[in-house]
């Protein structure tokens, strides 16, 4: 079905922002079940005052927000691919041009968003909204020769060395003796920069090519236990980074 769709685009670990949304709405689902005492003590506004136009406006910031990015995610990937930066010159760049993230300036948590959403799944408007900020590609790109030339078996090789470059990326940095004076939105979008132009490189496909034959390939890949257990260790790894855990629900 078509959230299912959606999430093997975000688990495909390549969109702009769809992998630390999966990993914080998973997050989110946990701090409801286990700390609801501590979300009432939150500064977040209230979700009852919310209303579903004004969920549609933010989604629609988050989309504008994330097409930036996504513009200048392939700036920097082209960047990489012709020079050796370092992490902290990459999370530099990103730094430097992030927008301001939509959910802080309408003082909203994500666990509260989460609420939001669930509240107004059945909405047409919320639920487009979420398929594109998942990393749902355009038709368009879907029925490319490029991506109709990937194959299943691309697919997983791409996200086995995916695995292993986010590995030694996360080990690095977990490894900094000031790791926690980085904001990790902007270090997870550096390291999915890094290790997208390292794919490109090696492989001579884009992260949004991934993306496309991905959805392509999406009955073959719901069932695929390779593919299943490989996302879930990239999302482990990721997890690390960002100091969240990951249980299969």
């Amino acid at each position: 079905d078509t959230t299912k769709k959606i999430l093997l685009a975000a688990g495909s670990a390549v969109a702009v922002g769809a992998l630390a949304y999966l990993l914080l709405k998973r997050d989110a689902k946990e701090e409801q079940a286990g700390a609801r005492d501590l979300l009432e003590a939150a500064p977040s506004q209230s979700v009852d005052k919310i209303t579903k136009e004004q969920v549609q406006q933010i989604l629609q910031e988050i989309i504008k927000s994330q097409e930036q990015m996504k513009g200048y995610m392939k700036e920097l990937t082209k960047e990489l691919l012709s020079k050796s930066l370092t992490f902290e010159q990459t999370y530099q760049r990103v730094k430097e041009v992030q927008p301001a993230d939509p959910l802080e300036k309408h003082g909203l948590s994500m666990v509260s968003f989460d609420q939001l959403l669930d509240k107004h799944q059945g909405d047409p408007a919320v639920r487009e909204s979420i398929a594109k900020i998942m990393g749902a590609p355009s038709p368009n790109s879907c029925c490319s020769e490029k991506v109709q030339a990937i194959t299943v078996k691309t697919i997983i090789d791409v996200h086995n060395f995916m695995l292993d470059k986010l590995d030694a990326l996360v080990q690095d940095f977990l490894a900094l003796p000031n790791k926690n004076t980085y904001d990790m939105k902007t270090v997870t979008i550096a390291a999915q920069a890094i290790v997208g132009s390292k794919i490109e490189d090696s492989f001579g496909i884009t992260s949004e090519d991934i993306e496309s034959a991905v959805l392509m390939y999406h009955t073959m890949l719901a069932t695929n236990q390779e593919f299943a257990a490989i996302n879930i260790k990239i999302q482990q790894t990721m997890g690390k980074l960002m100091g969240t855990s990951f249980a299969m629900s």
